[in-house]
């Protein structure tokens, strides 16, 4: 049981997306699930099974993910929940930090009525596509994390524009403020035409555009920055810490899509649907 249980903490990994076209959900008689045996509705084994695997879901992603979580799952019975088999799961958590991800708060639940996980030889595999819909918070203690992430800090340094072999142009560490339902950039450059870092200041909204949050309404500072804005927005495209971690996390084992984004006040609100990928076709 425990060894399904681990797939379930990918449900705390909230990402911004929407796109109901892009997943099917199996087409199982859900019929043939819904009676359980009379032993164990006199027995209370069914609640008890139900409230062990909660409690279990709720430690593997507190432990792997660093946040308080509830988890709320509806069973079919118990043999199908060995099985791997189960109708809804429902989580509600606070203060995630998964790898470069990071989330005030966050929610998530199974979309399909019907849903399994195969734990074989020591794997998990999905028979079908798993979605999730979700929603979640991101405040400023959450840009910081994503500032000082170890993946971000990668991208920041790989960012480098040469001119002639010699490094001409560099982003160092941005400064990022949501407040005012905006979010406000102060990006150094350090160029070969200056001897200290250029600042380059602007403020922005945000928009949910194909499958991705991309900054809108940019207004500069200054109208006379040395960068030329379009070479800005290419540099600091891979370093936007709102969009960053949603990008870093797509893959081959799951799908994202952008649903919803907002700024209220100093915090992003944003919602949509995260895939786990089908990966098993062989028999049981």
């Amino acid at each position: 049981m425990k060894k399904f249980l681990m797939v379930l903490i990918f449900l705390a990994v909230p990402v911004w997306c929407y796109a109901e076209e892009l997943y099917t959900c199996p087409e199982i008689n859900i019929n043939l699930y819904e009676n359980e045996s009379f032993y164990n509705k006199i027995t209370g084994r069914n609640f008890l099974a139900k409230k062990i695997t909660e409690i279990a879901i709720q430690k593997e992603i507190q432990d792997e993910l660093q946040a308080k979580t509830k988890a709320q799952i509806e069973m079919y019975n118990v043999r199908r929940m060995k099985n791997g088999e189960f109708k809804r799961l429902s989580i509600e958590g606070s203060n995630l930090k998964y790898k470069v991800m990071s989330l005030s708060s966050f929610s998530a639940q199974t979309i399909c009525p019907y849903n399994r996980a195969i734990y074989k030889n020591g794997r998990l595999f999905y028979p079908y596509d798993m979605p999730f819909k979700f929603d979640s918070e991101i405040t400023n203690n959450d840009i910081k994390n994503i500032l000082e992430s170890e993946e971000f800090q990668k991208e920041l340094n790989s960012n480098v524009l040469l001119i002639n072999g010699a490094e001409g142009l560099k982003i160092l560490q941005p400064e990022v403020e949501i407040k005012e339902n905006r979010v406000y950039f102060t990006i150094p450059i350090k160029t070969f035409l200056t001897s200290k870092p250029v600042k380059v200041r602007f403020n922005a909204d945000i928009k949910d555009e194909n499958n991705k949050i991309v900054l809108k309404n940019i207004a500069f500072s200054s109208n006379r920055n040395i960068i030329e804005r379009g070479l800005l927005s290419n540099l600091t495209e891979k370093i936007n810490p709102i969009s960053f971690p949603a990008e870093k996390l797509k893959g081959k084992y799951c799908k994202i899509y952008i649903s919803n984004a907002r700024i209220d006040g100093s915090v992003i609100k944003a919602e949509g649907i995260f895939i786990i990928n089908k990966n098993y076709n062989g028999d049981e």
